[in-house]
């Protein structure tokens, strides 16, 4: 949604009501387009005293105002602007606050002591206006500052420049497509513009979120008709416009910084994976080199056989050859040495690629193994859903030695990451837990440290564990009580093991299942590594309970 002119007007008559008559304690720049004015409000008829922190953003991607809870500190060395402000602004009190009608665009007029004393009065102008966005420092109607200077090569229609005559920007489009949406059939539904006109000129706003399921969709100051169906979280008191508005953007930036974190593991485990596949590709093709060896040893024998036929210095020699019925094979021969060296070279030969072939073929397991952990590490990290989730996947990958710990200090590696993360481990589990129709409990794993600790602790040796059918996923732990499982319970069980695999997309998923006891973890294998006997398998659409 953003800020139309209602949502504007909403915030705009918050402030007003909070904050007229405060006096501004505080100055702070933390971001170059950003700035917080920490406000002392004195009590003044019967309202009490409060200390507020106004957040005032005009970056291009993401224009704001509201009353903040959190505060942030400046750098150590604020910028001219902070500073111009700071000059002018500590102590001013706020006399003002209000909405140039219908615009985006909020005047806040303040009352300052000059330098003699004198009354002097100081205006901030915000406004909201996408990547035009600013907030400009005024005396009277001239520009003092901006926080974003525009310059005449910048655009030719309105500079903003120190000295400058303050003009309003040309008249703007504070309808938003929504509230365009939302007043279309005004003819019958009654919502007009000057519907919502009258509701904001009577202040009736009622701020709120919209939820499409667990998804903030949008917001806004009005319950409008465009999101009947969505689920609504309402707010109210004193704050309420901004309240709903910190809580808006901390789940926009805490989702950015999910998709952040996230982005870079993947990278990280793109890179990795690349390199096992291609080292797998020339594994491959070294057996299939290797694979020649039996041919060396055949050549050899050949050689030796014929050995009083073949006269020295030979440089080829063909052969009746009878491992192939007695065909003629032309050899090709070392002219250095004797016929009975030719065949030893020949063997040395053999024996050179089958000992390749035993090694290469032992590094061809151990690399796909290590890209079959990580393609699961990558399954979930495509469902994780929270900073803490990606920060154990994370932990799990230093502590198996894919990624370096992060250095602290000195440049040395932070602490031991064994220990960090079996910490985070035991602070941090908290598996999936779905109830059947039946009443059992099914339990996922969200990783590896917790598909170990399913699957090793938490399971009792009755219970029984699921898992795709080589298929990178979670392990289901389906709870029994002791008791027999229903059929129907490992059936939705086998499902929700599906669902949360790679092959969620895919129909007849084959899930393998067996009591918790049959389940061991081999001494010093992978996180999430287990083997498993005594099992079935079922053939299922990934599915979770009640869809």
């Amino acid at each position: 949604m953003g800020f139309d002119n209602y949502v504007v007007g909403a915030v705009s008559l918050e402030l007003a009501g909070v904050l007229t008559g405060g006096r501004v304690e505080r100055i702070y720049q933390p971001e170059r387009e950003e700035l917080i004015l920490c406000v002392n409000r004195p009590p003044v008829a019967g309202r009490p005293p409060g200390r507020y922190n106004l957040l005032i953003s005009a970056s291009a991607g993401r224009p704001l105002i509201y009353l903040a809870e959190k505060r942030e500190a400046g750098p150590g060395n604020p910028p001219a602007f902070c500073m111009l402000l700071r000059k002018y602004l500590l102590g001013a009190r706020i006399e003002s606050i209000t909405q140039t009608p219908k615009e985006r665009i909020i005047r806040f007029d303040f009352q300052t002591s000059g330098e003699l004393g004198l009354k002097e009065a100081r205006s901030l102008v915000f406004e909201l206006m996408g990547k035009h966005s600013n907030i400009v420092f005024l005396d009277g109607m001239r520009i003092v500052d901006a926080i974003k200077r525009v310059t005449g090569d910048m655009s030719r229609v309105r500079q903003m420049l120190p000295g400058m005559e303050y003009r309003l920007p040309p008249p703007g489009r504070g309808v938003s497509p929504v509230m365009e949406e939302e007043t279309k059939d005004a003819d019958v539904t009654g919502r007009s513009l000057e519907y919502y006109d009258g509701l904001a000129a009577e202040g009736g706003y009622a701020p709120a979120i919209f939820f499409d399921g667990d998804r903030a969709a949008d917001f806004h100051v009005f319950s409008l008709g465009v999101y009947d169906g969505l689920r609504a979280q309402v707010y109210a008191g004193e704050t309420a416009v901004s309240e709903m508005l910190e809580a808006w953007y901390e789940s926009r930036e805490a989702r950015g910084r999910l998709t952040v974190k996230s982005n870079e593991l993947k990278s990280l485990l793109k890179a990795r994976l690349d390199k096992l596949y291609l080292k797998e590709q020339r594994l491959e093709e070294d057996l299939a080199e290797a694979a020649r060896a039996e041919e060396y040893r055949k050549t050899g024998d050949l050689i030796t056989a014929n050995i009083w036929r073949i006269e020295k210095g030979a440089g080829r020699v063909a052969l009746e050859d009878y491992h192939r019925d007695g065909a003629v094979r032309t050899i090709d021969l070392d002219v250095r040495l004797t016929p009975a060296q030719n065949a030893q070279r020949f063997y040395k030969l053999y024996s050179k690629a089958r000992t390749a072939s035993v090694v290469k073929q032992k590094q061809l397991e151990e690399t796909r193994e290590a890209a079959g952990y990580l393609e699961g590490v990558a399954h979930f990290l495509d469902g994780a859903g929270s900073l803490e989730e990606i920060e154990g996947l994370r932990e799990e990958l230093i502590e198996t030695g894919y990624l370096r710990p992060a250095k602290t200090g000195k440049g040395k590696p932070g602490g031991n990451s064994r220990h960090k993360a079996q910490a985070r481990r035991g602070a941090g589990f908290a598996p999936h837990t779905y109830t059947l129709p039946s009443g059992a409990q099914a339990l996922v794993g969200r990783n590896n440290a917790e598909n170990d600790e399913l699957a090793l602790r938490v399971a009792a040796k009755t219970d029984y564990w699921l898992h795709t059918k080589g298929i990178p996923g979670s392990h289901v732990i389906l709870k029994t009580e002791g008791g027999a499982p229903r059929e129907e319970d490992l059936f939705a069980a086998a499902m929700i093991a599906a669902w949360h695999s790679k092959a969620r997309g895919s129909e007849n998923v084959p899930v393998d299942y067996t009591m918790a006891r049959y389940v061991k973890k081999p001494s010093g294998a992978r996180p999430g590594y287990v083997i498993f006997t005594n099992n079935r398998t079922l053939y299922v659409t990934p599915r979770l309970p009640g869809e």
